[in-house]
């Protein structure tokens, strides 16, 4: 004897669970840092965090990230040094979009480069608007 179709709850397509924003933050200055992390964490992304550009490369190397958030002046490696290796990244590591956040460069020292801007002291509101904004 056949065995009886599926009750028609059990045919209901699953919603899939909205995909959380993996967030990369490079920034050397520990309190920002940390401040950024938690209020992007508290707004519902997955957070990874670097203390300089050689170490946010890393990540990059070995995870996918939806949204690289750098600084631009940092030791080691700065922000400018990790773009230019974001673009010779494998497209499957190379994050959506890029965020570039400083108090001493202004948007215009990144010459163009598919790159959103936040000027230092930013406004929380404006950063969460870009993070939930449209790819480069």
């Amino acid at each position: 004897m056949p065995a009886d179709p599926m009750p028609t709850s059990a045919q209901t397509p699953v919603e899939k669970p909205k995909h959380k924003l993996r967030i990369l933050i490079v920034e050397d200055h520990t309190p920002t840092r940390m401040a950024m992390s938690r209020l992007i964490r508290q707004a519902g992304a997955e957070v990874t965090t670097a203390r300089d550009g050689e170490e946010g490369l890393g990540y990059l190397l070995t995870q996918h990230f939806d949204v690289l958030l750098t600084d631009l002046r940092m030791p080691k490696m700065d922000g400018f040094e990790l773009l230019q290796h974001c673009q010779t990244l494998p497209v499957s590591h190379r994050p959506k979009r890029v965020i570039a956040i400083s108090g001493e460069y202004e948007a215009g020292a990144l010459h163009g480069q598919p790159v959103q801007f936040l000027a230092k002291p930013f406004n929380l509101d404006i950063l969460l608007d870009m993070l939930g904004g449209k790819p480069n």
